[in-house]
């Protein structure tokens, strides 16, 4: 039997068995043959192994191994010019040997050595590149003899017809220092997809969806990564030169299919390009707007979340300007009737330029999808950082600024949800100062932005501000304009958190009425932090959305004497320490109280302390005489209309 056959028959029979989940032990019981033959057989090294021990393996494991070829073969192995004769290399995923449609299985080495031939075709390897792929650049002294004898191995298995006296042509040559792989007659996918690729090219001006048509034949020959099954070929310059074409294509593509409102015929292609450089960040900006141009935008922005993440964690750097604006053209397209009549022109001197600045001069302008103008549109000129200013000196409060900076240590962990934080309590308790004081001493950790509400949610005079509202400044925050903001709350509240994904916020709502008026400008996504400030708990808020609950009350009698300390000076307060002890309590140990009181005494120097205090004291006592006295008389007139209308009843 032919070499050629004997190891297509092997592999076939290989692959049936394993297909039929049965071990060589097994076929070879069942075929009542020794497994030594099983084995022997499998791997083609049986030069005329009797039919009839053939037809018993093939029928155990289900293989008609008569369909590989006739049944009696003759001693030569089939040449190339002999019709029906077809020899495949497929370099474009795993390297893959086929001989008329069957597979040629290969050892490692040789595998590795005919990848590095081929994807050079026709090109001169020199030994030295050979034993650096082979034994990983740490090749054995006598290294050029064992290249001849992997050489000569390799030529045995994909050089039919070759005999000790050479009968045809080579398909390795033999040159001065080194080998040539001779592509004549071969199946090559690596050259089909280089052919392909340039018709596409040619024929853009012309006929535009006749190269994209090309171009996308040209891609499906791509089943994963260049050599995906022999990682040491993945650094070698020829490797990384193929891998690099292969994404520059999928970019042309995806232009192409962009600019004509075909955006799905990209995303798969665009996803197997991405397997040679998954942070290649011009070929995901394609991926994201092919996405959304198949109406798969959330997917988009998902893949935007991800992408940064791993820019940060990998690389420590943001995404570039080009991966922004894709977002945006994401973010802010109107609809299907929102699209532009060109697209946005280039810098002075340069041809058309596309959706990234990138020129195609050569290609036409049909129709273009609208995320390609709509990439080009500004973000926000600088971060928003709109804190009110921290109230100094701050005292205290030590435990809630630890509670805070354990909940922000806990969403930078990787914590599935956003971090919120509840601060409550009555009023005038430095609700406020509190939460201010600390977005200031953290701001670095929120490099995107810190976004600030006052909701007025106590405000006796006017009604609590509408949650659109808010949303609204926020968005023109995040520089989106007045005339892409949504008309409903819910629309706007979506675009917030899609402006927010994947990214490090802070957003500060002072002042809340409820958890409903809160929950409108949450954002949805881990990273940014949320501190809100009310009279209520927010219980709502706690139980639905998991909001950390801080409660705030007067300071202690430590933290009021600093307060006053601070503001007076200790000369003064240490010359009337009893007084400075009782103005922190006739005022009830409240920040706002304490810091009128001290302002008073900064104010006027000649006051003391103690004077100060007993003042206080007669007006808290007069306060307390006049309101009891009101409320004395409220009852009264309250109970006397209870009389007359018991006398009238009566």
């Amino acid at each position: 039997m032919g070499g050629w056959l004997r190891i297509a028959r092997g592999d076939g029979l290989r692959a049936a068995r394993i297909k039929a989940g049965l071990t060589q032990d097994e076929v070879a019981r069942r075929a009542e043959i020794s497994v030594r033959t099983v084995r022997h057989i499998e791997r083609g090294q049986v030069k005329n192994p009797r039919h009839e021990t053939l037809a018993r393996m093939a029928e155990v494991v289900g293989y008609d191994y008569e369909a590989a070829g006739p049944g009696s073969e003759p001693d030569t192995d089939p040449q190339p010019d002999q019709p029906g004769f077809r020899y495949e290399i497929r370099l474009l995923g795993p390297l893959t040997v086929l001989c008329t449609g069957l597979p040629v299985a290969m050892p490692l080495k040789q595998r590795a050595l005919l990848g590095l031939l081929a994807v050079q075709p026709d090109q001169t390897v020199s030994h030295e590149e050979i034993a650096d792929v082979l034994w990983s650049g740490e090749a054995p002294p006598a290294y050029q003899k064992l290249v001849h004898t992997y050489v000569a191995r390799l030529r045995r298995l994909i050089e039919p017809g070759q005999g000790r006296h050479g009968r045809g042509a080579r398909r390795i040559s033999t040159v001065r220092g080194g080998y040539v792989f001779n592509s004549r007659g071969v199946e090559l996918d690596l050259r089909q997809f280089e052919e392909r690729s340039a018709q596409a090219k040619q024929t853009a001006a012309a006929d535009p969806m006749a190269a994209l048509e090309l171009f996308g034949q040209a891609l499906r020959g791509w089943q994963g990564r260049l050599l995906q099954d022999l990682s040491q070929l993945w650094q070698h310059p020829a490797v990384v030169r193929v891998a690099q074409r292969h994404i520059d294509v999928a970019i042309d593509f995806a232009d192409l299919a962009i600019r004509l409102n075909r955006s799905a015929f990209a995303v798969e292609h665009l996803r197997v390009a991405s397997y040679e450089e998954p942070l290649h960040e011009a070929l995901q900006a394609r991926i994201m707007l092919a996405l959304a141009g198949s109406g798969r935008r959330a997917a988009a922005l998902r893949l935007f979340a991800d992408l940064r993440m791993r820019l940060k964690k990998e690389l420590g750097v943001e995404p570039s300007e080009e991966i922004w604006q894709a977002r945006n053209a994401i973010l802010m397209h109107d609809g299907p009737d929102g699209r532009t009549d060109q697209a946005p022109a280039g810098p002075p001197g340069s041809a058309t330029t596309h959706a990234y600045g990138t020129a195609r001069d050569s290609w036409p302008a049909p129709t273009p999808s609208p995320y390609v103008a709509e990439a080009a549109r500004p973000r926000s000129l600088a971060p928003p950082a709109q804190l009110p200013p921290v109230i100094t000196p701050f005292i205290g409060r030590q435990e809630q600024l630890g509670i805070l900076d354990g909940l922000l240590a806990h969403q930078r962990k990787g914590h599935p949800s956003v971090g919120i934080a509840a601060i409550h309590g009555p009023p005038e308790i430095g609700k406020t100062a509190l939460a201010v004081r600390w977005a200031h001493h953290r701001h670095e950790e929120f490099p995107d932005g810190q976004l600030y509400a006052d909701l007025q949610g106590s405000a006796e005079s006017r009604r609590p501000v509408d949650p659109r509202t808010v949303l609204n400044r926020f968005l023109r925050s995040l520089g989106v304009p007045d005339t892409w903001i949504p008309d409903t709350r819910e629309e706007a509240s979506a675009l917030f958190r899609s402006l927010l994904a994947g990214r490090h916020f802070l957003v500060l709502l002072d002042d809340a009425a409820d958890a409903a008026q809160v929950r409108a400008l949450l954002p949805g996504t881990p990273g940014n932090l949320v501190v809100v400030t009310s009279r209520s708990p927010l219980m709502d808020l706690v139980t639905r959305e998991g909001a950390q609950s801080i409660a705030l009350d007067v300071l202690s009698a430590a933290e009021s004497y600093a307060l006053i300390e601070t503001h007076l000076g200790p000369e003064r307060t240490q010359a009337e320490p009893d007084a400075t002890a009782e103005l922190a309590a006739v005022c009830g140990q409240y920040p706002l109280e304490l810091r009128m009181a001290v302002a008073r005494l900064a104010a006027t120097p000649h006051l003391s302390i103690h004077a100060l205090v007993t003042e206080l004291a007669r007006r808290a006592a007069d306060h307390s005489y006049a309101l009891r006295s009101k409320q004395s008389v409220t009852s009264t007139r309250t109970r006397n209309a209870g009389n007359g209308r018991w006398h009238r009843l009566t």
